[in-house]
């Protein structure tokens, strides 16, 4: 049976049956596959061999060219959609840049792949995504360096500009510059230079607050000669005083320390000997609660020679 199809102005005219089963109860026309396959190219080309012109009729090396042509595009489709299927499936496990467009980038392992409405997907991160929105494909040391300097970038919008920076945003800065530090070489190159000068400029400025904070603390310290004039319960004041110093000292970095100037350090050493030489004065060395301690060691210690005496017998 020959496969021919009728012909009116350039178009397929479909038979009564095909017309039909076009429509449905509804009065809803059939979704109709807009695609060429073989079978519509051959009928297209029996139509065409029909309805030649018999004064001048197409030869048969024509009729021969155009079957070639026809399996040559559709072999090359054939192909492509193989590549394109190897190509993603060889793309499981790796780590991936997607452009989501409005959503931007969308970075993550690609898990598996599928096909859904005749399109390839990747799933990344629990979330389909088609092919043609692959904008990137890396490798570990790629996908980290690139993860690692987005949260550094977040970290850096986090801290205020140099005006605005206190000694209260010293742990932001702090993390900020472990963040950079626990980067590989490799993945510091993903860092923007200009979130990198912030954080110098912020730690430049940091250094000299906490050195100005110290030296405050050492400047409402009493005098050597007051220290010496105190009675017991002033002299309490004092020590809670040092103790502020003392204890900010403790936090400051060597860049820090060497931000102090030399009287600052100077008076701060002379009042805390001073200090400590009075609380000898008074008996406040801490010696006492030694001795209670051992007093209560000693305690102690009789009780569990007698719990062993008790054993034995």
């Amino acid at each position: 049976m020959a496969l021919i199809q009728q012909v009116k102005d350039g178009r397929f005219v479909e038979d009564s049956s095909d017309a039909s089963s076009s429509t449905t109860g509804s009065g809803k026309k059939k979704n109709v596959n807009n695609t060429m396959g073989q079978e519509q190219f051959l009928q297209l080309l029996v139509a065409q061999m029909q309805y030649q012109d018999p004064l001048e009729p197409t030869s048969n090396t024509e009729w021969v060219a155009q079957m070639a042509t026809f399996s040559m595009v559709e072999s090359l489709n054939n192909m492509q959609q193989a590549f394109d299927k190897q190509s993603a499936n060889a793309l499981v496990g790796k780590y991936v840049l997607i452009n989501d467009g409005d959503n931007g980038y969308v970075k993550g392992k690609v898990d598996y792949i599928t096909k859904q409405d005749g399109k390839t997907k990747l799933s990344v991160n629990d979330k389909l995504y088609d092919l043609d929105k692959l904008d990137t494909v890396a490798d570990e040391e790629y996908y980290k360096g690139s993860v690692l300097a987005n949260e550094f970038h977040e970290m850096i919008k986090l801290l205020p500009d140099e005006k605005n920076l206190t000694v209260n945003d010293a742990g932001l800065v702090k993390s900020a510059r472990e963040e950079y530090d626990k980067m590989t070489e490799t993945q510091k190159q993903f860092v923007e230079k200009d979130a990198l000068d912030k954080l110098r400029k912020l730690e430049i400025k940091m250094d000299a607050l906490k050195a100005t904070q110290f030296t405050g603390l050492v400047n409402n310290l009493p005098s050597v000669s007051d220290v010496e004039a105190a009675d017991e319960e002033t002299l309490k004041g004092y020590v809670t005083s040092l103790k502020k110093a003392s204890d900010c000292y403790e936090t400051l970095t060597e860049t820090q320390r060497k931000n102090i100037g030399e009287s600052t350090m100077t008076q701060y050493e002379e009042v805390t000997a001073a200090i400590q030489a009075a609380e000898k004065k008074f008996g406040n060395t801490g010696d006492g609660d030694s001795e209670g301690k051992d007093d209560v060691a000693s305690i102690l210690q009789q009780i569990l020679d007698e719990l062993k005496a008790q054993k034995k017998e």
